[in-house]
């Protein structure tokens, strides 16, 4: 008896983007009192991309050594050595494979490692990027540019142009879908974030139908949604968008970090030969 085979269009992508602050901090707060409840968090989402910002290499590593599920990860530190924190990328390695990968300052000199803005010296800004390829089925690429903007507007101004100008740069497949995520520093409101989207990235948090209120990300280390959203995950391309949602994991109210993680399940196009 013959059985019809459907033809595979496209793939389910688990992701997530998540501040995990970085290892400063005493008591509760400190890393090694929480980093069994970040790797918790994690797993109780399974991300195949995990989109990191202000972690240490040791952070990274404890975190690579606690999560069941094999991943690896992408990125320098925003000196481009292992110094200070990064904006890495954790991928399930046993799903995915980095095709190729980059990283960049938001600065006048987007390609000098360790390169400040002009707008804001108390910090170096960068974007890692990557280019992943599933393994089975092969053919589903995927983009995801993971950042953390600036404090001050005119540096989130200028970290947003930089962005928008490399992500055509670095994306040879046009049919491809492509994540931006990261710690914006910037809610709804603000004039770049409709910047963004006027360049072709949706907000997947109000197209999945969640309103802007109570829906904070920032918690200050507090069980709370009363405060800033301001970490997102802009898509293009994708071919569905399944489910939106901050990760409130907590611990009898102890929290994994001051940032709530988002996290996205969509689907994204079957590119055979891409």
């Amino acid at each position: 008896m013959e059985t019809e085979q459907t033809e595979t269009t496209s793939q389910q992508i688990k992701m997530m983007t998540f501040n995990i602050r970085n290892r400063t901090g005493t008591g509760d707060i400190a890393w090694v009192n929480r980093r069994s409840l970040v790797i918790r968090a994690i797993e109780s989402f399974e991300p195949d991309l995990l989109g990191m910002q202000e972690g240490y290499a040791n952070q990274i590593q404890d975190i690579l050594d606690g999560l069941r599920a094999p991943y690896k990860t992408v990125g320098l530190s925003r000196f481009g050595n292992a110094e200070d924190e990064y904006n890495n990328i954790l991928y399930r390695s046993d799903k995915f494979q980095a095709a190729k990968w980059g990283q960049f300052w938001l600065s006048n000199t987007p390609d000098l490692p360790g390169s400040f803005s002009e707008h804001e010296s108390k910090y170096p800004r960068i974007c890692t990027w990557a280019k992943f390829e599933s393994i089975q089925p092969a053919g589903a690429p995927l983009y995801y540019f993971n950042t953390h903007l600036g404090l001050t507007e005119e540096a989130r101004a200028q970290g947003v142009n930089i962005l928008l100008e490399r992500m055509e740069r670095h994306v040879d497949c046009s049919q491809a879908s492509v994540f931006l995520g990261g710690d914006f520093n910037m809610e709804e409101t603000s004039p770049l974030f409709r910047q963004i989207e006027l360049a072709g990235f949706q907000d997947t948090w109000a197209a999945l139908g969640h309103s802007y209120t109570n829906d904070g990300t920032y918690n200050n280390f507090e069980n709370t949604r009363n405060l800033e959203h301001i970490d997102w995950i802009f898509q293009r391309n994708c071919t569905v968008l399944s489910s939106i949602e901050i990760n409130g994991y907590h611990e009898n109210g102890r929290c994994p970090s001051d940032h709530f993680p988002v996290q996205l399940v969509a689907e994204i196009p079957y590119l055979p030969g891409s």
